[in-house]
């Protein structure tokens, strides 16, 4: 009886344990309308984009370039092969349009110096600029989430369903703009 009675109080205090524990709190925040509503990393997006710019400018100049000669080279090689024409005037034909194709593999070369150029100088400023305000981002979101006992944040575009209730971006909003 002994026996009996001890191995039910053992397993009502089990039972009591398991109720004990507190249920994981979990919240959903959406990064990229975090980022989207940071004044911060806008303004550095478009401190970005306004250092690309100048070399985007360039790059489309060079692709008009590009077109003209190719228009230009058309002409020469219609003219080059004009049998109207006489032997001069379509060898100096065929000259101009051996000068245009050299002149266009150069201006290519260069079009695709140039697009490389704007990629890295895309790249360095992501990388100096932005990946530090998306480190503070997240960091905000922690730090919301322990201050509201939170102990799983989930990105919302990963979660089929969650209410809204459990949305916190606007609290990280608040935290990232108000920290500037």
């Amino acid at each position: 009886m002994k026996k009996i009675t001890l191995l039910f109080l053992a397993s009502i205090l089990g039972v009591a344990g398991l109720f004990a524990q507190k249920a994981p709190v979990v919240a959903t925040v959406n990064l990229q309308r975090i980022l989207q509503d940071y004044s911060a990393f806008q303004a550095a997006v478009a401190k970005v984009k306004s250092s690309v710019a100048p070399v985007e400018e360039e790059i489309k100049k060079m692709q008009e370039d590009i077109q003209a000669i190719v228009l230009v080279g058309r002409e020469a090689e219609a003219k080059s092969q004009n049998p109207a024409l006489g032997e001069d005037a379509r060898a100096e034909a065929q000259a101009e349009v051996a000068k245009l194709q050299a002149k266009l593999s150069a201006t290519q070369a260069e079009l695709s110096q140039f697009r490389q150029q704007a990629q890295q100088l895309a790249q360095q400023g992501q990388q100096e600029q932005l990946a530090p305000l998306q480190q503070k981002a997240l960091d905000a979101v922690k730090q919301v989430a322990q201050d509201k006992g939170i102990d799983l944040v989930m990105p919302i575009n990963t979660v089929v369903y969650a209410s809204d209730a459990l949305e916190i971006s606007d609290a990280v909003i608040g935290v990232l703009n108000a920290a500037e």
